[in-house]
């Protein structure tokens, strides 16, 4: 009996560490979509720092989606502490411009390390365009779902080398649209979390929180300056012996071992 009393405190614990990452903070963003749930800040409803979109399948599946049309077919795949990982299946009816409006938000950007895998496209500027020596184009004319035809003119938007040593790059998405090309058919995401390898029909978003530091008094903060293109931002982490995301409005940062995996699979 007095086990089981010892336990009480725990427990209580880790419960309220889970109602604090399901709401928020203030309970204003909808985490769930059926039996899957986001960490923060991600989330379905429109009180949610990212909004992704939840859809319901065949059978009852669920699925995340990144912008306000699935029909652009950007699945997400994976959630992680510092990225967003997008699965792509090769589309060439995809369209580009509305694609690479949803691919850049004050909270993400395409991650350095990604080449677009695009079609038709009328760009002057041979620098942004190459063949593609990773993702051959007949990968995807076999395809009866690709909806490539024989003669489509599959290329590659290659990264540039970064011009900085901030630690942080992502594509130009300026850059990206002076290609004028008219299908994003899918991508490949360098990622060197595990080891160095190339993710064929992944593309990999780097995400923030906008605004200044709000991370746990135990967490440490980076604090990405106001660019251009985005407004400051903030990511918050836990040191090692902690658990939780290390946010203020997340679970913050606890001793434990029973909450919280760090990856999130959809």
């Amino acid at each position: 009996m007095r086990g089981a009393v010892l336990l009480l405190p725990l427990v209580a614990a880790v419960l309220l560490h889970a109602a604090a990452a399901a709401g928020g903070g203030n309970g204003s963003c909808e985490r769930r979509c059926g039996s899957m749930e986001l960490p923060y800040p991600f989330g379905f409803s429109g009180g949610c720092t990212i909004q992704l979109v939840c859809d319901v399948g065949v059978d009852d599946v669920r699925a995340a989606w990144l912008g306000g049309a699935p029909e652009l077919g950007l699945l997400v795949r994976n959630v992680t502490p510092r990225a967003l990982i997008l699965n792509l299946q090769p589309d060439c009816s995809r369209l580009f411009n509305a694609s690479v409006a949803a691919l850049f938000s004050d909270s993400y950007a395409p991650a350095w390390g990604n080449t677009l895998v695009v079609s038709s496209c009328s760009s002057s500027e041979a620098a942004l365009i190459k063949n593609c020596s990773s993702e051959p184009p007949d990968r995807y004319m076999k395809r009866s779902t690709s909806h490539c035809s024989a003669n489509e003119s599959i290329r590659c938007i290659l990264p540039r080398t970064p011009s900085n040593t901030s630690g942080h790059h992502f594509l130009n998405r300026s850059e990206v649209l002076r290609s004028n090309c008219t299908g994003l058919v899918s991508a490949v995401s360098y990622s060197d979390a595990q080891g160095p390898s190339l993710l064929l029909g992944a593309l990999e978003l780097d995400w923030w929180v906008p605004g200044r530091c709000r991370c746990d008094a135990r967490a440490n903060c980076t604090q990405f300056p106001a660019t251009k293109t985005r407004p400051e931002a903030f990511q918050c982490e836990c040191p090692e012996g902690l658990q939780g995301d290390g946010f203020v409005d997340g679970t913050g940062c606890w001793e434990g071992q029973c909450f919280a995996p760090q990856r999130v699979f959809l």
